[in-house]
């Protein structure tokens, strides 16, 4: 677990990032933390599941970006070639942490030890005169306005989860060479139960807007189809042959 510094121009006046540090964050990871405000938009371009977070038990909205371990087919030659970045990949390596001098406000973190740090090459993060520079500025700005969209996220997982409309689903991978390997722990929106909801249910989720997300994650899952070519458009990857969703009728709890 990763222990965060607060960020000061005090202690990192010299400290940079490298050029690729979001291309780093991303490379190794299958799946990607998405607030609800991106639904839409990431929707486009890659499956959206649930899992739960093995700590805390809390949902987790994500982007499916693999189906190997340690992998992102999004990455291609060291580029992201998603049409929408995840939020937590643009302000990486920034963190919101709590204040060490005050628990109820926010301040920027940094886990120094990360390889993206360095005191000789990349993009500094302060100028001389100790003002943050544009990139950090800009980020800043994004981790501001995710304080009220985790608070968003938060209150959309609770709901939709209070509602019973999630149900586990299995991803069973068939291999050209005949090995079949399964992916579990992925959850995804129970249609049915969506479609027979009462209209007052129904409207309840307009009006929070919900709908739309939820519609959303439905809709991505036609994404496996274009995850399946670009994973075969890697030689070192083994080819797929077909994959077939396996989805529980029993909603998850």
């Amino acid at each position: 677990m990763k222990t965060l510094t607060e960020l000061t121009p005090q202690q990192h006046q010299g400290l940079r990032i490298t050029d690729d540090c979001a291309i780093q964050f991303a490379q190794q990871q299958n799946i990607m933390n998405l607030r609800v405000t991106e639904v839409g938009q990431a929707a486009c371009c890659m499956p959206i599941f649930y899992v739960r977070n093995s700590q805390t038990g809390q949902w987790v909205l994500t982007g499916f970006t693999s189906f190997e371990q340690g992998s992102n087919l999004f990455i291609e030659q060291g580029k992201w070639t998603a049409l929408h970045t995840p939020a937590n990949m643009q302000t990486f390596p920034f963190f919101l942490m709590k204040s060490p001098e005050n628990s109820q406000q926010y301040t920027i973190g940094i886990d120094q030890t990360h390889s993206v740090f360095s005191t000789t090459s990349g993009h500094n993060i302060f100028e001389a005169n100790g003002k943050a520079s544009l990139h950090l500025s800009r980020v800043k700005t994004l981790l501001e306005a995710d304080i009220k969209n985790d608070i968003r996220t938060q209150e959309f997982n609770q709901h939709i989860s209070e509602l019973g409309l999630l149900r586990p689903i299995n991803i069973l991978v068939q291999h050209q060479d005949g090995s079949t390997p399964s992916l579990s722990g992925l959850y995804t929106i129970d249609e049915d139960k969506l479609q027979s909801l009462d209209k007052e249910t129904l409207f309840e989720l307009h009006h929070k807007g919900y709908l739309a997300p939820l519609q959303a994650m439905l809709m991505s899952l036609f994404q496996l189809n274009s995850l399946i070519k670009r994973h075969n458009n890697v030689s070192t990857l083994p080819p797929i042959k077909n994959i077939k969703l396996e989805v529980s009728k029993k909603t998850a709890a």
